[in-house]
């Protein structure tokens, strides 16, 4: 079984550990160097008010034994009752002393044992040796056998010895454990010092090496794309967050040379249709103008010819279903409503064959798409019938019938030929016949002009 390692992908997980082991060192220090305080402030509180008064009522109990053995002595050989003086006085410090000693050491069972076999030591010392001795001299003058008294002192001194020693070894103890921790307490800041250092050190060039290089490798080549190489791949490296950074850009330098690409061949595109409906309509226009051409000299051929309408009518009806064909090719759309228009104009022009024997020539211009109403149509070929009519005067007649065709009007110019003296005869039948007609006066000429907006 295999142990996953891990291993921070993000750059944010990566600066977290790093500041959480300075962090860590930093609490480590702070804890080891204040424990360290605390303990060298109790050590040295304990040695200061506790073991170094006890340490001096250790020495003052000694000193109060041996007041009481030279005042023994001193009497026993002088019975001078002065000599009892140190003796009284050193008895009263022995009391103090070890009542002193089992106050500041009452926690210690080890020191206390000892006190007391010093006490007790001291007791025997003094009821079976020394007191007997004092009170024999005062009696009779005798002196006592003073060995089994040196015995007892001995006893005592090594007593008073021991206790001396376990106060030493007290106060050493504290001092040993004050400096135990603070050594513990440099060598736990020299090591998290020193670590702190590695791991500072670490960031650094785990910084450097994540952060640094990647982040100046993507920023070299979103430039190179900026500058226009659409073409120059980004590639996504280091942490999480960089490299979902240069997929984003990456995706956006696709999509934008895609875009471009597309924007390219629709602009190439365009500009095929274009140039291709730009020939069409040329061609077009061209192409349907003759055959309205055609289909205009077909009609006046048929109203000359009676007898050769029906082929007539049969080419212009071919004619008219290529000129739709045309325009559907071309434009789109056919206007049938037109084929209407030019065949009534037609119709009514043909009309003069029969009745006056002459034919205009009709020219249709403009803007050929254009597909007039129903009543339009019907009022232009009632004022064409009208005005024709008005120009039918003997020894003259309509020469040329113009149909200008627009968005906005529909306009008619009928050029006539017509002798002086029925000039006013045509100006009047033209005005009873249309109130808006414009009548244009030449030598032997008249043009009628008349517009209708729709």
């Amino acid at each position: 079984m295999t142990i996953p390692r891990f291993r921070p992908r993000t750059l944010r997980w990566r600066v977290f550990l790093l500041v959480a082991g300075l962090l860590v060192l930093l609490t480590t220090t702070s804890i080891v160097a204040t424990a360290a305080r605390v303990h060298v402030s109790d050590a040295g509180s304990r040695v200061r008010d506790t073991l170094r008064p006890a340490q001096a009522a250790v020495a003052a109990l000694g000193k109060g034994y041996v007041d009481m053995e030279t005042g023994e002595r001193g009497f026993l050989l002088t019975r001078d009752p002065q000599f009892l003086q140190p003796y009284d006085s050193g008895r009263a410090a022995v009391s103090e002393a070890e009542n002193h000693i089992a106050r500041l050491l009452a926690d210690d069972a080890e020191t206390i044992t000892l006190l007391r076999e010093a006490r007790a030591a001291g007791t025997a010392w003094r009821t079976q040796s020394a007191e007997p001795a004092i009170a024999l001299a005062r009696r009779d003058g005798t002196l006592a056998d003073n060995q089994p008294g040196k015995a007892l002192f001995d006893t005592l001194r090594a007593r008073l010895a021991a206790l001396q020693n376990r106060v030493d070894q007290l106060i050493e103890a504290e001092l040993a454990s004050s400096r135990r921790v603070n050594a513990t307490a440099n060598v736990t800041t020299g090591v998290c010092v020193g670590l702190a250092l590695v791991l500072g050190l670490a960031s650094v060039f785990i910084l450097r090496r994540s952060l640094v290089a990647p982040l100046n490798r993507l920023v070299a080549q979103v430039r190179e794309v900026s500058g226009g190489d659409l073409h120059r791949t980004v590639e996504a490296a280091g942490p999480d967050e960089l490299t979902g950074l240069g997929e984003a850009v990456e995706a956006m330098r696709v999509r934008i040379l895609s875009e471009s690409e597309q924007v390219a061949a629709a602009a190439n595109r365009i500009a095929r249709l274009e140039e291709t409906d730009r020939i069409a309509h040329t061609l077009g226009e061209t192409a349907i103008r003759r055959l309205y051409g055609i289909t205009l000299d077909l009609q006046s051929a048929a109203a000359r010819f009676p007898r050769s309408g029906p082929v007539m009518a049969t080419a212009i009806s071919g004619i008219d279903r290529t000129i739709a064909a045309l325009r559907t090719s071309v434009y789109g759309t056919a206007a049938p409503t037109r084929s209407s228009l030019r065949a009534q104009v037609s119709e009514v022009v043909g009309e003069l064959e029969t009745t006056h024997g002459r034919v205009p020539e009709l020219v249709l211009t403009g803007d050929l798409d254009v597909a007039p109403p129903e009543e339009v149509v019907a009022e232009v070929t009632q004022v064409l019938r009208a005005l024709l009519r008005a120009a039918a005067v003997p020894g003259g007649g309509a020469e040329e019938v113009e149909l200008v065709l627009s968005g906005q009007a529909i306009r008619l110019r009928v050029a006539c030929v017509v002798p002086d003296s029925r000039v006013a005869g045509v100006e009047r039948a033209v005005a009873e016949a249309s109130g808006d007609a414009v009548v244009r006066r030449e030598a032997g000429r008249v043009t009628v002009e008349w517009r209708r907006p729709w």
